[in-house]
């Protein structure tokens, strides 16, 4: 185990009786920026998948960025969301 998992895990047992106030665990959907501002929210660029996948044809690089793009999204937490409208 690395010292610094050690020292976690005495950290968080010796003072789990104090109140949690962790004011650096947000949402992603508070850390999402406006959606005029979002550049995930923008339309597929075919010529920037061409320049980031040379080595593939053009429908492969734009399907391969869209991909690509996608995996950000999930990585940031920041997946769609299928709001029910009550």
């Amino acid at each position: 185990m690395h010292p610094l998992d050690t020292f976690d895990r005495w950290r968080r047992r010796w003072f789990s009786w104090l109140p949690k106030s962790t004011s650096w665990d947000k949402d992603a959907t508070d850390l999402a920026p406006d959606k005029h501002q979002d550049w995930l929210l923008e339309p597929l660029d075919h010529q920037e998948a061409s320049t980031l996948f040379p080595h593939l044809s053009e429908e492969s690089a734009a399907a391969q960025y869209q991909k690509m793009r996608l995996q950000l999204r999930e990585l940031s937490k920041r997946s769609f969301v299928i709001k029910e409208n009550s």
